[in-house]
């Protein structure tokens, strides 16, 4: 892992003479967004992290899929997380879509097509970003991605109950509203459509996210039914993976990644 973090340094001082790096702060109202950006021509991939992570999870990744597929590469860190302010009274993930979409906007990405990539929650950001951009949005990659649902909302809502305020230190308080927001979150994700239209890549873990058996039966069948019947769907399996897909296997994202969006985005 030391090899790994030093090998990522020496990549982002060698990033190639026409990319850029860009490392910036946006006043995105009503939230500060904070933005890693690897600049090329062909356009960009848009990382989406984890619930309760930020845009560091894509740091060995990011720079690989920039290299390898000449791609501009976008990850950000989420409302409350990593640099990125709070505001929790507008704290909602629609307001949190608004304000990366007025973000991307300034840094002048708004007529951009895009290829998404989203692990777990991050789904469900990928989901509303595309139906609100349906025509840009070329190609979806999730990473064992929450599948929004009646029986997910329940359990969304049982993971709450079982914490108070008090359980969580003043640094993490972030998270305790990301939970306390969840259920609504994943009844109004649950609403919005998935364009049939846009290609769709699955990537699952083969260990399931949770201690209960039978979360984990419907967490994985959820993936199976999102792709089930479709011909521009796919799902592969991570194997030996946990649901950290990005932390243990970040060759098989680059190369899924790559590959997809040198056929969905490049037509190559």
């Amino acid at each position: 892992m030391k090899l790994l973090k030093q090998l990522i340094i020496l990549l982002l001082v060698t990033v190639s003479a026409k990319g850029q790096a860009l490392d910036t702060l946006i006043d995105a109202h009503p939230f500060k967004l904070h933005f890693k950006i690897l600049k090329e021509e062909n356009p960009p991939i848009l990382f989406e992290s984890g619930g309760g992570l930020d845009a560091s999870q894509w740091d060995s990744i990011a720079v690989a899929v920039h290299r390898q597929a000449k791609a501009t590469v976008i990850t950000y860190d989420r409302a409350g997380f990593g640099s990125s302010s709070l505001d929790t009274a507008n704290f909602n993930i629609l307001q949190e879509v608004k304000s990366l979409e007025a973000a991307l906007e300034k840094l002048g990405y708004q007529e951009a097509n895009f290829l998404l990539v989203g692990h777990s929650l991050g789904a469900f950001y990928n989901r509303v970003f595309a139906a609100r951009h349906s025509r840009q949005i070329k190609g979806i990659v999730f990473l064992d991605p929450r599948i929004p649902s009646y029986k997910d909302m329940q359990f969304a809502r049982n993971i709450f109950q079982a914490y108070s305020r008090k359980d969580f230190e003043p640094d993490h308080l972030s998270l305790y509203h990301l939970l306390a927001n969840m259920e609504r979150t994943s009844d109004y994700v649950r609403q919005i459509p998935l364009s049939d239209d846009i290609p769709i890549l699955d990537i699952m873990a083969e260990i399931g996210p949770f201690q209960d058996l039978k979360e984990n039966e419907r967490f994985k069948a959820d993936q199976h039914n999102l792709v089930k019947g479709y011909k521009n769907r796919r799902l592969i399996l991570a194997e030996g993976s946990s649901h950290n897909i990005p932390d243990n296997k970040p060759e098989l994202v680059i190369k899924e990644v790559v590959d997809f969006y040198r056929r969905h985005l490049l037509g190559e």
